[in-house]
């Protein structure tokens, strides 16, 4: 029996043990608290160290050290790490094989309501050939996945040449962080793979994001004398269309091969205090997701720079100041609050080539696109200066979503096909007679 037969038969075997890995991990509650200033991570942490250890791995637990990632590119400032660690599992192989880098975060987004779920959130069901619970797609089953992939490969008696690092990364859906402690501490394979959900899709780029807000300020007075007032909320939809004018602009000049447009997004809104008062004060708080690069004017990609981007959101809102009379004289200024980069593998790399001839041989197809949300690639490619892809079960569609889910199917194809690029990547130490 061939390697991928083993493989493909050990998994087929071990499908309930394979889903209760994926039930324990959902039950944990990991949510970020406050966009990752805080986070309840231990739990599943605490769990994932004894899973790790049981398998025969190196077991590193440690929590980001504020002051030593703080240079980084990407750094999300003022969050607490106490009780909150990452985990990472080496795996040493037999022989002189290239190494592999699995990272995924434990952490989760709030459910929100619970009462709106079919089911509660934190207990992982079956239904109609889908998994629901919180943190199924995004991102617990594709670390799961990751794990369970080694753990197969154990199970075959295969034994490996390379090292595998899986990674379970602390505070994602607060920026990165956890990510960033990973790479200045020294973690470095040959090729990474992020688990996020691209439904098996290979992505070596993604689009970064900011996280934003500005502040406008008015006058208040009652409604029957509006004339006395200035309306921060009539105010804020002024720089709020400049902002759409903007995202309309980039709409029309700004491609890449591989993912959409950038786009602005306004997410929150805050201002008033009732019908008959006119607002002193409108918080409105927004989304950039922009390129790694683009086609510039002869066709040829060219790299951006995020604080590029910066500066032509600030610059638009600046204009847009400048037509209103009271803004021109009240000009607001852009809080940026949270990062997260974006990072882009050329196609051709060796990686990513092994990586897609790797699932071909369990998928029988291979699509190629780009990851249009933030996640922590630019970190590994960037800071731990390694080439990057993300390749991972579940839907976009479902991400912080109620009634989140994953297709049953789908998950163990995402363990045949880990297995599948560990072995061809990291290479085989066949057994001496």
């Amino acid at each position: 029996m061939g390697t991928r037969e083993k493989i493909h038969e050990v998994i087929e075997k071990n499908k309930e043990y394979c889903f209760a890995l994926l039930k324990d991990m959902v039950a944990y509650d990991s949510r970020i608290l406050e966009n990752g200033k805080y986070g309840k991570e231990k739990g599943i942490q605490d769990y994932l160290k004894q899973r790790f250890a049981q398998m025969g791995a190196e077991v590193d637990a440690f929590s980001p050290d504020n002051d030593e990632i703080c240079g980084c590119m990407g750094y999300n400032a003022n969050h607490d790490y106490k009780d909150r660690e990452n985990v990472v599992a080496t795996f040493k192989g037999r022989g002189k094989g290239r190494s592999i880098l699995l990272n995924g975060h434990c952490d989760i987004v709030p459910p929100g309501d619970k009462q709106l779920w079919s089911n509660d959130p934190f207990n992982c069901v079956e239904r109609e050939g889908r998994f629901y619970g919180r943190g199924t797609t995004d991102m617990k089953g594709g670390l799961a996945a990751a794990i369970l992939a080694v753990d197969c490969l154990q199970k075959a008696g295969i034994k490996l040449a390379g090292d595998i690092f899986i990674e379970s990364v602390i505070d994602e859906e607060g920026g990165g962080n956890g990510t960033i402690a990973c790479c200045v501490r020294g973690y470095k394979a040959d090729g990474a793979i992020i688990m996020e959900p691209t439904q098996l899709t290979v992505m070596p780029c993604n689009r970064g994001a900011f996280l934003a807000e500005f502040a406008v300020t008015g006058v208040s007075s009652h409604a029957s004398t509006k004339g006395w007032g200035v309306n921060a909320i009539e105010k804020a939809v002024k720089l709020i269309e400049a902002l759409h004018e903007l995202e309309d602009k980039w709409l029309m000049t700004k491609r890449h091969p591989l993912l959409g447009n950038p786009t602005i997004n306004i997410g929150h809104i805050e201002g008033g205090i009732g019908a008959s008062i006119v607002p002193e004060k409108c918080v409105v708080k927004f989304d950039v997701e922009f390129l790694p690069s683009e086609y510039d004017h002869n066709y040829k990609m060219v790299g951006i720079s995020s604080e590029d981007i910066k500066r032509e959101v600030e610059e638009c809102l600046h204009r847009a100041c400048q037509g209103d009379e009271w803004l021109c004289e009240h000009p607001v200024s852009v809080n940026w609050f949270q990062e997260t980069l974006c990072f882009e593998t050329d196609i051709s790399d060796s990686f990513v080539q092994s990586v897609i001839e790797s699932e071909k041989e369990v998928m029988g197809d291979v699509t190629v696109a780009g990851l249009p949300c933030g996640c922590d690639g630019a970190q590994l490619a960037k800071i731990g200066n390694m080439p990057v892809l993300i390749l991972g079960p579940g839907d976009l569609h479902c991400l912080h979503t109620t009634d989140e889910s994953m297709d049953k199917e789908l998950f163990f194809q995402a363990i045949e096909v880990y297995a599948n690029i560990i072995v061809n990547w990291v290479g085989i130490v066949e057994e001496q007679d």
